[in-house]
């Protein structure tokens, strides 16, 4: 371990970060992507030191290969841009620049500024960056060319300590970004950590915020706890603090009436997702939100006693089950469409009929409007095309 300095306002050496070297924090070089590795590098041989940040970092110290590499850096979005031709700049208020490797997308961001508020687009340096992140196990920065890892905020003490500490002051983390209390749920389950006590209080305290927060924030969130892998055992955690009730509160009502079975089946058809999710096939969101609504589909909602279930009806009725959380449309009918197809058997199998196998399905009707079919004689007319004549031999 070692520690770098710098010099404060008063002109006086005080710590800036403590050094963990390869020894000390045991990360495995090969569960690193390799386009991460390149970003870094390419990043670094123009003068911009950069950094794999968050939950990769995480991750990586509990010797998993993260699904997902952020990188953070000191060059800004159009700086990024032009040293990367396969990247986009994206966001408003705050940009990050997105670098394309097949369907694998890396995301790059600028250190952001402590005196930055919200999201907005005020730079920084990376301690300003670090003091800005949630919790202490995700602000932790390793650097895959030096195999050092810079621990700002005690970060991997914490991880260490097996525990979830806010960074940002308790009375503030959750008012300014109440998705953080999903957060610090799902991170808990992941990792087996525990949050600390005034953390658990706030947010038994703070839960109702998340009814104010965006749909789209709320939905993204929602979906990554869906397809996680450990969708039950965060869900009963965020029952336990009220969380539920805000993220999903049709669900939540149907459980507090539905009494214990209501509760089981609920949680039986996301340990099945679960399980979908670590199979060969895996589970995309269509599927996720297929087992989320199949006992409200088959056995509480409007259509439970009905032998055809009307689909565009039925469509309408999980997108409004669903709210605030909003899935695309295709998402929706998708979902529903694996819903119908295995009916019969969910209602005689349970949960587990749910599950994908390798057959193809055929299609079922769309839920969406079809376009307007043309009138004859309306829009370009095609060109007919005629035979061309064979040439004349010579």
């Amino acid at each position: 371990m070692r520690v770098r300095y710098t010099t404060g306002k008063d002109g006086k050496a005080r710590k800036h970060a403590v050094i963990y070297e390869a020894h000390e924090h045991g990360i495995q070089p090969e569960l690193i992507d390799d386009d991460a590795i390149k970003i870094v590098r390419r990043l670094h041989q123009h003068g911009h030191p950069a950094y794999i940040v968050g939950g990769a970092v995480r991750d990586l110290l509990l010797g998993k290969a993260p699904k997902d590499f952020d990188i953070v850096t000191n060059a800004q979005p159009n700086r990024i841009r032009k040293l990367f031709r396969n990247s986009r700049i994206i966001g408003k208020r705050f940009r990050l620049v997105h670098i394309f490797y097949g369907e694998k997308i890396i995301e790059v961001s600028t250190f952001r500024s402590a005196e930055a508020e919200g999201f907005n687009n005020v730079y920084g340096n990376i301690e300003e960056d670090a003091l800005r992140r949630d919790f202490g196990v995700n602000a932790l920065y390793y650097c895959p060319l030096e195999h050092e890892i810079l621990d700002f905020v005690h970060g991997f003490k914490d991880f260490k300590a097996k525990r979830i500490r806010p960074i940002i002051p308790v009375e503030r983390i959750f008012s300014e970004d109440p998705v953080r209390m999903l957060r610090a749920v799902k991170y808990s389950v992941s990792t087996g950590f525990r949050i600390v006590l005034p953390l658990r209080m706030r947010i038994r305290r703070q839960s109702k915020l998340l009814a104010d927060c965006p749909a789209s924030r709320l939905s993204e969130e929602a979906f990554k706890i869906l397809v996680s892998g450990r969708s039950q055992s965060v869900m009963r955690v965020c029952r336990q603090y009220h969380l539920l009730e805000h993220m999903l509160p049709s669900f939540a009502e149907s459980l507090r009436h539905g009494g214990d079975a209501a509760e089981q089946r609920f949680f039986s058809l996301l340990e099945e997702l679960d399980a979908q999710v670590h199979s060969e096939r895996g589970a995309d969101r269509a599927i996720a939100l297929a087992f989320l609504c199949a006992d409200y589909l088959f056995r509480t909602g409007p259509y439970a006693d009905i032998d055809t279930i009307p689909f565009k009806d039925a469509y309408q009725s999980l997108k409004d089950q669903l709210k605030p959380i909003t899935p695309a449309n295709i998402e929706v009918e998708k979902a529903l469409q694996h819903l119908l197809r295995r009916r019969k058997r969910y209602l005689r199998e349970g949960p587990s009929a749910l599950r994908l196998k390798k057959e193809t399905v055929e299609p079922v009707e769309s839920a969406l409007p079809p376009s307007a079919p043309r009138s004859p004689g309306s829009g370009r007319r095609r060109r007919r095309r005629h035979p061309r004549k064979p040439e004349a031999k010579e």
